[in-house]
């Protein structure tokens, strides 16, 4: 019997650390048929300092968004300027980046998923974050996320994109941020 224990929490254990996503949503409804979004667990929850010496705290995600259909997708994603808060931590305010730096599976492993995150947010702390990329049939864009924060949260953070009709919707902890949309190109 404890044989067949330590076998199944083994074969558990292999389960949980070869998943590669926190989420994974495949569109089979008429308007998104064909769109797969792929959201990663997070890495990151250190500090960095801004050029001024203010401090924040960041957590880095990538996310990978699949055109399955026969004609091109206009992804098109813009977060707000303004910081907001998430229910479970109202003191901790957030603002989303999207470097330009190109994400691969091959940086998965790496620390802070191979992004320079000094460099990016040393240039754009400041500055408005938006996106507009045209993914062909039978694609995928990867592309990163940076949450920066006042202060941390109590226990962990988990973000990722979603889709409600061809609204693009960016969900950390639960609160969701309207961020833009995904449209088929004809």
């Amino acid at each position: 019997m404890k044989l067949l224990i330590a076998f199944s929490l083994l074969l558990c254990s292999y389960a949980i650390t070869g998943q590669k996503f926190h989420t994974e949503f495949e569109y089979s409804d008429s308007i998104n048929k064909g769109i797969l979004i792929q959201n990663s667990y997070p890495k990151g929850g250190l500090i960095y300092t801004d050029p001024n010496g203010k401090e924040y705290i960041y957590v880095i995600f990538w996310s990978c968004i699949t055109n399955k259909t026969v004609s091109d997708l206009q992804l098109a994603i813009d977060f707000p300027r303004d910081s907001f808060t998430i229910p479970s931590s109202p003191s901790t305010k957030f603002h989303l980046f999207l470097p330009k730096e190109k994400m691969t599976f091959k940086k998965e492993s790496l620390f802070n998923y191979g992004l320079n995150l000094k460099l990016f947010l040393d240039e754009n702390v400041d500055k408005p974050t938006e996106l507009q990329k045209t993914i062909a049939p039978n694609d995928s864009y990867l592309l990163y996320v940076v949450a920066l924060s006042n202060q941390g949260v109590n226990g962990v953070v988990r973000a990722g994109f979603e889709l409600q009709k061809q609204d693009l919707i960016y969900k950390i902890n639960g609160h969701k941020v309207s961020c833009g949309n995904i449209v088929t190109k004809n």
